[in-house]
């Protein structure tokens, strides 16, 4: 009787997928693992990426200590705006250095993708469209927007007969 008789699996196959299988769960478990490393490596990274950064705002850490001690003790105010100054100038340099960028605003087109417009204001010094104020500074990091400027755009001049109006 052919049509009752089953084929049957040679045990060389059953072996074979046996073999399969576990290989498979094998590497399954290799890349949760994996998985796992990476998100750890990930993580330190991320916890430790801004180190450098940070040492290199020690020496301004320790002159803004040194000019709070120094007025605390002297009356010479323009010796410490002097030096407020320098300690301004050389913070802006080490975050420049790590790729931010101060956003141009006053007298530039207003771009929305890098300003956000408070308000309008009528004046004869800029165009309509144009940045005629900055109320704060934007920056980009690497190319990419961190903050936006918050700015006051012109609408350009005055008209005579809108002065008149608000008398």
């Amino acid at each position: 009787m052919i049509k009752d008789e089953k084929p049957k699996e040679a045990p060389r196959d059953k072996i074979e997928a046996v073999d399969y299988k576990d290989k498979w769960l094998r590497a399954l478990a290799e890349y949760e693992n994996l998985k796992k490393r990476a998100e750890r490596e990930k993580s330190e990274f991320v916890k430790f990426s801004n180190q450098f950064l940070i040492a290199e705002l020690f020496p301004i850490m320790d002159s803004f200590d040194s000019a709070i001690n120094s007025i605390e003790t002297s009356n010479d105010k323009e010796s410490f705006l002097k030096g407020l100054h320098m300690l301004q100038k050389e913070f802006h340099r080490v975050l420049e250095v790590n790729g931010l960028k101060k956003i141009k605003s006053v007298g530039e087109k207003f771009d929305p993708g890098l300003h956000q417009a408070e308000e309008e204001v009528c004046t004869d010094k800029f165009p309509a469209g144009v940045i005629a104020e900055e109320i704060r500074s934007g920056y980009t990091l690497n190319d990419g927007l961190l903050r936006p400027a918050v700015v006051k755009v012109s609408k350009g001049k005055e008209e005579k007969k809108e002065k008149e109006e608000k008398k």
